[in-house]
C-alpha cells in the first residue's frame, strides 16, 4: 500500500522520534531510521536533507502534538489555575509511562548545546512558548508577579522531568505536584 508524501513523512517523523527519544538523537544515525523506517533512502532525503532538519522537524512536531494534549486536557478546566494543574497533572501522567526518558525538548538541548542549531532554536522556542502560556494564566487567575511565579513553575515541572527520567522513580512527579500547588497557593489570591 503506497503512503502519499505527506503519510510518508509523518511514518518518518514517528519512527525518528520513537528512536531519537528512547535511545538519544545522537546515538541514532539516517540509516537506522531508513530501516526502521522501512524507506528507501531516497524518500527520506527527499523529506528531509539532513539529520539536522530531521531532528528540528521531529521536536517542532512533536511539540506542536504536546500542545493539542494540553489543549484536550485543559478544554474543561473552570479557570486558570485549573489550566495550569492540567498541565501539571499531564505531566506527572507522560512521566508514569513506561519508558519514560524525560521531557524531549530537555534532551534535545543537552545533546545540541549549541544555541545556533536549529534543534536547539526550536527547543528554546517552545520552553519559551510555554512560559508565556503559564504567565498568561497566572496573569488570568490574578498573580501580581505572572511572569516570575511563570519561570518558578517551569523550573519545578523541568527539573521534575530530568529527575524522574535519570532516577527512573515517580517521587519527582508527586514533588512537582505538591511545589507547584505550595507556589500557586502562595502568588494567586485566595478564591472568593
Amino acid at each position: 500500500m503506497r503512503r502519499s508524501a505527506e503519510e510518508t513523512r509523518r511514518h518518518i517523523l514517528d519512527v525518528a522520534g520513537d528512536l531519537f527519544y528512547s535511545r538519544g538523537v545522537r546515538a541514532v544515525g539516517m540509516d537506522l531510521v531508513i530501516g526502521t523506517a522501512g524507506v528507501a533512502n531516497a524518500t527520506l532525503y527527499r523529506q528531509f536533507a539532513t539529520k539536522d532538519e530531521l531532528v528540528t522537524a521531529y521536536l517542532v512536531t512533536r511539540n506542536e502534538d504536546w500542545w493539542r494534549r494540553l489543549r484536550e486536557a485543559t478544554a474543561a478546566a473552570p479557570g486558570p489555575r485549573a489550566r495550569i494543574e492540567a498541565l501539571f497533572a499531564l505531566t506527572r501522567q507522560d512521566m508514569a509511562t513506561p519508558g519514560y526518558r524525560g521531557c524531549a525538548t530537555l534532551n534535545v538541548t543537552s545533546e545540541f548545546p549549541d544555541e545556533g542549531h536549529p534543534a536547539h532554536a526550536a527547543a528554546v522556542a517552545h520552553k519559551t512558548e510555554v512560559q508565556t502560556w503559564l504567565s498568561e494564566q497566572l496573569r488570568e487567575a490574578g498573580d501580581a508577579n505572572p511572569d516570575d511565579t511563570a519561570g518558578k513553575l517551569l523550573v519545578i515541572l523541568d527539573g521534575a522531568q530530568v529527575l524522574a527520567a535519570a532516577m527512573a522513580t515517580d517521587t519527582p512527579g508527586d514533588h512537582m505536584i505538591q511545589l507547584a500547588e505550595q507556589l500557586l497557593d502562595a502568588r494567586l489570591p485566595a478564591p472568593a
